[in-house]
């Protein structure tokens, strides 16, 4: 298939808009307000840099063999939206609306990674600075919240997540269940969220800031989605699929780089 390529935007000043600053100090768990075009606000949570381990163990119970444990060493903190891209917030950039279960605070639903492309140079386009998807490991450093369980956030995945055990076959307004450590919502179940890495496997030695492959053919989704099964819900679980596809159980996660 044609390879496809994105220039970088620089985003210079989205929070001088919402009267903030990137250079100010922060903690991880603190959080920001952004207000997107179209006016829609959106809350983000600040991780801070950090390590962690990335994958499962060879004995968690539903791994797959793609999900290599190795160490992966963030060296930049981010933010990221505490919840998915909501349908408000996608139409408030996008003046439409792609998704198949329809409503304002449920998760924008059916995008390809293409459309996604297309919302975050929207974003880039209003506040000249950095918007992008997280990669699979900023995305999983923000899943765990800390924690090497198989499920962030609590003891049973009822508690944390809309999933094949719980949800009645559509989506839920995100927010409904409890937060991981770090304060986000929803990084198990609800919808599968499309990070910015061609999917390779994992490599078993330590990796500073990785983001994944030069070129593949499919990218990545994260976190398992209101028609999986727990086993496929999990922290380190990756699917790939095409960047073209459109489908109901895909959404999105918007992320902003710091900024010096």
């Amino acid at each position: 298939m044609t390879k496809h390529a994105f220039p970088a935007a620089v985003l210079l000043g989205v929070f001088a808009f919402c009267g903030a600053s990137f250079a100010e100090e922060h903690k991880t768990g603190d959080t920001k307000t952004i207000i997107l075009p179209g006016g829609a606000e959106m809350e983000m949570i600040w991780c801070e840099p950090g390590s962690f381990m990335m994958g499962s163990d060879v004995e968690e119970r539903g791994r797959s063999s793609d999900e290599t444990r190795h160490e992966v060493v963030l060296r930049r903190g981010f933010w990221l939206g505490k919840y998915e891209v909501t349908q408000s917030q996608w139409r408030s950039v996008m003046n439409g609306n792609r998704s198949k279960f329809r409503g304002d605070k449920r998760p924008e639903d059916s995008v390809s990674w293409f459309d996604c492309q297309v919302f975050l140079q929207r974003v880039n386009a209003k506040f000249q600075g950095v918007a992008r998807l997280p990669t699979e490991a900023e995305w999983e450093y923000a899943c765990r919240a800390g924690s090497d369980k198989p499920i962030s956030g609590g003891e049973n995945i009822d508690d944390v997540a809309w999933y094949a055990g719980n949800a009645c076959g559509i989506t839920e307004p995100v927010g409904l269940k409890n937060p991981n450590a770090w304060g986000f919502y929803d990084m198990h179940g609800n919808v599968l969220e499309w990070c910015s890495d061609w999917y390779s496997q994992l490599g078993k030695e330590k990796a500073v800031d990785p983001r994944g492959p030069m070129f593949g053919s499919f990218r990545v989704l994260r976190g398992g989605c209101w028609f999986f099964y727990e086993r496929d819900c999990r922290s380190a679980y990756r699917m790939r699929r095409d960047p073209d596809i459109r489908n109901c159980l895909y959404g999105f996660r918007l992320l902003l780089e710091e900024i010096d």
